[in-house]
């Protein structure tokens, strides 16, 4: 409202006399209201527009696996064998690579929410941090619960790689 008022006041100055409203461009909302739940009565300006830009980021529904309130087998825990493929660059078509690992931690922060996956490759402990809302994630895939881990953070099995597959259902496999 004050913008086109200011807008209309400058139009008819001298200097912007040959322009005309055709040649201003306003730019058009993305969202028609913002995201306020119903409850709020003054929202939190930055709470809204963090819920604004994590579902503009949550293309393939996988803030359903970062959600705290959630049942644990529907969302992404601590043991979880889980894997990512991510796209090499931001140009279209091009390479992707996959990493998979036991979720050793998960950071909650909104719209930077990551978690990181430990993995052993050629006997070297492995460990790559992702950005959950990351464009350049494609997939992330959970391919195992883990089982009887009891703890938020698994950094134990840093010292200790041989724990990290020692799952009950590989231990079931092997007898």
């Amino acid at each position: 409202m004050f913008c086109k008022q200011l807008l209309s006041r400058a139009l008819t100055r001298p200097i912007f006399r040959s322009f005309s409203q055709a040649h201003v461009i306003v730019p058009q909302p993305q969202f028609d209201k913002p995201l306020v739940l119903p409850v709020e009565k003054r929202p939190n300006v930055m709470k809204v527009i963090e819920r604004e830009s994590i579902s503009r980021a949550n293309v393939d529904g996988r803030s359903d696996l970062f959600i705290r309130r959630a049942a644990p087998r529907d969302r992404l825990c601590a043991g979880d064998i889980v894997t990512v493929e991510t796209k090499n660059s931001m140009a279209e078509g091009a390479a992707t690579s996959s990493f998979t690992g036991v979720c050793i931690a998960i950071y909650r922060r909104g719209i930077d929410t990551s978690f990181i996956l430990r993995n052993l490759v050629q006997k070297v402990g492995v460990e790559m941090r992702f950005l959950a809302y990351s464009p350049l994630v494609k997939r992330i895939d959970i391919v195992h619960k883990g089982v009887g881990f009891r703890r938020a953070k698994l950094f134990y099995l840093r010292e200790n790689p041989g724990k990290t597959f020692q799952l009950k259902l590989l231990r079931k496999a092997g007898k």
